[in-house]
């Protein structure tokens, strides 16, 4: 069987080739807002790459939960509780993952192929990913014993998670992050360069430069733990080093936060423009992305036994 640690490991970096897939369409849907050629598209194409770049962040915001709740949660050791929530996680995010694919691929193909024929197209693609993605639940073998053996190891006192182990999960975790940081910061540059950005209140600019500031602290918070542990430490695993690391991945999450949601407020404003309906929805996915990350967290770390008993 599988150990544990590995299990994690392994949910981990199918967190981050999850994300890496993700970063391309994220940049893709935030850029297009601000071509030129955005309003001659339909309204439908344009609709669709708002909701797609909303479903994407949903999925970057769930994808990341999982290292928030192992740096907070259990402080950095492996538990069985982290491997089911990582599972469940992964499991949710893939659905507006394809969701997201197939209103992306609608866009071009309404313009190159027609609007039937491309929405035809979309939900192939949509339906294509559903069915690789979520097909194998069915294919599951063992599920009982698998079950079984983890409340066996549940049950049993869980050994302390070695430095070394430790490290190796939270420098993943910042691997799983740097993407979306990635994928924001290439826009948030590359943006004011378009000509219908300079159409934009004072006020959004200043909040796209806000957005833009969050997201390099976050960048740069993200890339200290490799400098300090070759500096400082000289490549040594310490306890040390995985506090310094804990705390910098834990610190680069809500500048990430604030900027991602900053430039949605700017997208939605250039959508609809309407102050009020910015406001909300960016409050909305910005209580999304705090809630999964730390508001969930905590609660689990505060009040462990709530959700057994509630199964029970």
């Amino acid at each position: 069987m599988t150990q544990l640690k590995d299990k994690i490991q392994n949910g981990l970096d199918e967190s981050r080739m999850l994300i890496l897939g993700a970063q391309i369409l994220i940049g893709f849907t935030f850029t297009a807002t601000f071509e030129n050629t955005f309003p001659t598209l339909s309204r439908v194409s344009q609709n669709l790459n708002f909701i797609a770049l909303t479903l994407l962040l949903i999925t970057i915001c769930l994808l990341i939960s999982p290292a928030a709740f192992h740096q907070i949660t259990e402080a950095g050791n492996d538990s069985v509780g982290l491997h089911r929530f990582t599972t469940h996680i992964m499991q949710a995010a893939l659905l507006p993952f394809a969701l997201a694919v197939g209103a992306d691929i609608y866009i071009p193909a309404d313009e190159i192929i027609g609007k039937v024929t491309g929405l035809a197209l979309a939900a192939s693609v949509t339906s294509l990913a559903l069915v690789l993605w979520y097909g194998p639940i069915l294919l599951r073998s063992g599920v009982k014993n698998r079950k079984k053996g983890e409340a066996m190891i549940q049950n049993e006192a869980q050994p302390q998670t070695s430095v070394h182990d430790k490290i190796r999960h939270v420098l993943t975790e910042a691997r799983v992050i740097l993407p979306g940081n990635q994928a924001l910061l290439g826009f948030q540059l590359a943006v004011i360069f378009e000509p219908r950005f300079r159409d934009l209140p004072y006020t959004l600019k200043l909040v796209h430069l806000v957005s833009l500031l969050s997201i390099a602290l976050s960048t740069i918070l993200l890339l200290s733990p490799a400098s300090y542990h070759r500096i400082v430490e000289q490549g040594e695993e310490t306890e040390r080093f995985y506090a310094v690391a804990n705390k910098l991945v834990l610190c680069s999450l809500p500048p990430m936060a604030a900027g991602i949601c900053g430039d949605f407020f700017v997208v939605v404003f250039k959508m609809w423009h309407r102050w009020d309906i910015s406001i909300i929805v960016s409050l909305l996915m910005l209580s999304l992305f705090c809630g999964l990350w730390f508001g969930l967290a905590l609660y689990r770390k505060n009040y462990p036994h709530d959700l057994v008993q509630k199964r029970a």
